[in-house]
């Protein structure tokens, strides 16, 4: 069979081919020679959304806007099949063994492109930086998952040099984070929606009083956050577990929102974890605030919307509400729970709960 001389066409009608190709075939040809590379990022394409998956098995998800029921994915596997049928692949000068599969769960089909894993992902990152390059468009969103610290501070730190903002960033690691790497992620990444970070920071004492402008901001640990810092931020939302805020600062809190810090705010939770009931907390929470009881009459939203359209059901159980002076509302809630579900816990320690919605009754 005779073969069709694809790179001897003029550049117009090879570009009018290229665009027909599916997505592994496009890599594939723009990592035939820099000249196919070049070619390929000239092509006018539905720019896809890429998302990155740092983990033992690592991942490179390519989602078009214009072709929603498919998958795109390259699979960096760190248990590789050697005795499957590969075809050889150069990336960087180098050949990796690969293979195609494809899946269907549900109404969507996933293909998938496997690599194997290296330990440092050097090969998915020069995977990242190519198929970034030839689509013309920047990552959407990467998550690191159960990595150690050092790997962590590696990963951010080439990310920081490929792009400064990202949309998305959920961090969850086997035990810690440390300061540097944290405050490295804060100082040199700007997340432009959503920031999860699902860890401890392994300095306890470490106090941040910067504003965090990122709009919304998950933390199952969050002792380092300060009151100053959530009143110089324009978050969104804030969720705050394991804080060390107190009442008073809660107290704080409702009094300067009053005075319009932080206008963006939409919602706030803060979860803390104390040995014993707090007498009077509803007392220090509300002094010197004019409250009302809550009156459920359907005008308040009773649900909040987190990040990409996910959004969270609001409590409406002993609700209280405050009003700044252009009208618009402040309704908090708080509530206390044993730990008992704690493993790590001697049965006496108890969670607050404090919840704090912000809404308008004329919108």
């Amino acid at each position: 069979m005779s073969r069709f001389p694809l790179l001897r066409l003029p550049t117009l009608p090879l570009l009018n081919c290229i665009q027909y190709l599916k997505v592994f075939e496009i890599i594939d040809f723009s990592l035939l020679s820099k000249r196919t590379k070049a070619l390929v990022s000239l092509v006018n394409w539905n720019q896809p959304d890429i998302h990155l998956n740092f983990i033992g098995d690592s991942q490179i998800c390519l989602k078009f806007p214009n072709d929603p029921g498919l998958e795109w994915i390259l699979d960096f596997e760190s248990e590789f099949d050697d005795e499957l049928n590969h075809t050889s692949r150069a990336i960087d000068g180098n050949q990796f063994p690969s293979s195609i599969s494809s899946a269907l769960h549900g109404p969507k089909v996933f293909h998938y492109l496997v690599f194997p894993n290296d330990e440092h992902f050097e090969t998915m990152r020069k995977m990242v930086e190519h198929v970034s390059k030839i689509f013309r468009t920047p990552i959407t969103s990467f998550g690191i998952h159960q990595q150690s610290d050092p790997s962590t501070m590696s990963i951010v730190r080439w990310f920081s040099t490929l792009q400064s903002s990202v949309v998305d960033v959920r961090i969850k690691n086997e035990v810690s984070i440390s300061v540097p790497t944290l405050l490295f992620i804060l100082d040199n990444i700007k997340m432009t929606d959503h920031f999860c970070l699902n860890l401890e920071v392994s300095t306890p004492d470490f106090e941040y009083h910067k504003a965090i402008d990122i709009p919304t901001l998950i933390l199952s640990h969050s002792h380092w956050i300060t009151l100053k810092s959530i009143l110089n931020s324009s978050s969104r939302v804030l969720i705050l577990d394991e804080s060390n805020l107190t009442l008073h600062d809660m107290n704080t809190l409702l009094k300067c929102w009053l005075k319009r810090s932080n206008q963006q705010l939409e919602y706030i939770s803060i979860r803390r974890s104390i040995k014993k009931m707090e007498e009077n907390a509803f007392r220090i929470i509300t002094k010197d605030l004019e409250v009302r009881e809550h009156v459920e009459d359907g005008k308040r939203p009773m649900q909040i919307m987190f990040h990409r359209k996910v959004t969270f059901p609001l409590s409406n159980v002993l609700c209280y509400d405050i009003e700044r002076d252009d009208g618009t509302i402040g309704t908090f809630h708080q509530t206390y729970f044993n730990r008992s579900d704690d493993s790590n816990s001697d049965g006496h320690f108890k969670s607050h709960y404090f919840y704090f919605h912000v809404w308008n009754n004329k919108i």
